[in-house]
């Protein structure tokens, strides 16, 4: 019985021993374990320290890069503003000089109209002398002949039976020219009779002269007065009137001008040559 319990006891303690063993065995290897968990956290704080400080500095040099663009566009658009006011400022005064130099023109042109009027005025009074004098003239010759009767024409002009005939020196279109004969109270060359254009023609030749004939307002020739023209082609250049609409100037050929040898030709109406103004002699 006694060797039983002791080796009972024996094997207790052996069992004891064992697991204090067991136990310091475990804590060792839990203290080992420790010192590397903890350097893990150390390198992981440092590395995400390590990132928070990239991140920070690169937040900070882009605010100065943005804080500069900031400033270089303020400066730009206080620039910008300074050259809008300097241009609103010429603008004004560009219109006030604009202002000025309209007053300007507008007085001039009162002052031009007034000159055309007086100018106008003293070109009646011209005309009215020259009249005067052509009456003088006429009435010194009748006196000259006996009292017999005579019929006289404006200095410049030549007499032909009872009429009297202005060729001019210069070039005006067809319109040009029938408003100028008005204003010397004439018209534009109407032939009456065959006596008369051969008379006319002595004084035209070689030149080119316009006379009051035209298709322009029916689309038949006629004269100025609208006498319709009894068409003779012995009258104008062979293949007369064409009506040629490849000169360029638009539409066709509508009045009728004197050619360097007498003869008809259709022409258009803007071209400038000489004309031939008519109107009655004057009788004293």
């Amino acid at each position: 019985m006694r060797d039983t319990s002791y080796n009972e006891e024996h094997d207790d303690f052996n069992d004891t021993r064992d697991n204090t063993a067991f136990w310091r065995k475990e804590r060792f290897s839990m203290i080992a374990a420790s010192p590397v968990r903890s350097r893990w956290c150390v390198c992981v704080f440092i590395v995400f320290a390590i990132l928070l400080l990239v991140i920070i500095i690169s937040i900070s040099l882009t605010k100065m890069n943005v804080d500069r663009r900031i400033s270089a566009v303020e400066g730009d658009v206080k620039n910008l503003s300074q050259s809008l006011v300097t241009l609103i400022n010429k603008i004004q005064q560009l219109e006030n000089h604009g202002a000025d130099v309209v007053q300007s023109v507008n007085r001039l042109r009162l002052n031009l109209n007034r000159l055309q009027t007086q100018a106008q005025d003293v070109i009646t009074k011209v005309d009215n002398i020259q009249e005067a004098v052509t009456h003088l003239k006429c009435r010194f010759n009748t006196l000259q002949n006996n009292n017999t009767q005579q019929q006289c024409c404006p200095s410049d002009w030549q007499l032909f039976f009872s009429n009297c005939y202005y060729f001019s020196d210069d070039g005006k279109s067809w319109n040009e020219a029938r408003d100028m004969c008005v204003s010397m109270k004439a018209e534009l060359l109407i032939l009456k009779s065959k006596e008369e254009r051969e008379f006319v023609i002595k004084n035209t030749m070689p030149f080119f002269y316009w006379l009051g004939l035209s298709d322009e307002r029916t689309g038949e020739w006629e004269w100025l007065d609208g006498t319709p023209y009894q068409m003779d082609r012995r009258e104008w250049k062979p293949g007369q009137p064409d009506n040629w609409q490849l000169h360029g100037l638009g539409g066709g050929e509508d009045c009728a001008h004197f050619h360097n040898d007498g003869r008809y030709n259709d022409d258009h109406c803007s071209r400038n040559y000489r004309f031939v103004c008519k109107s009655h002699a004057y009788t004293v």
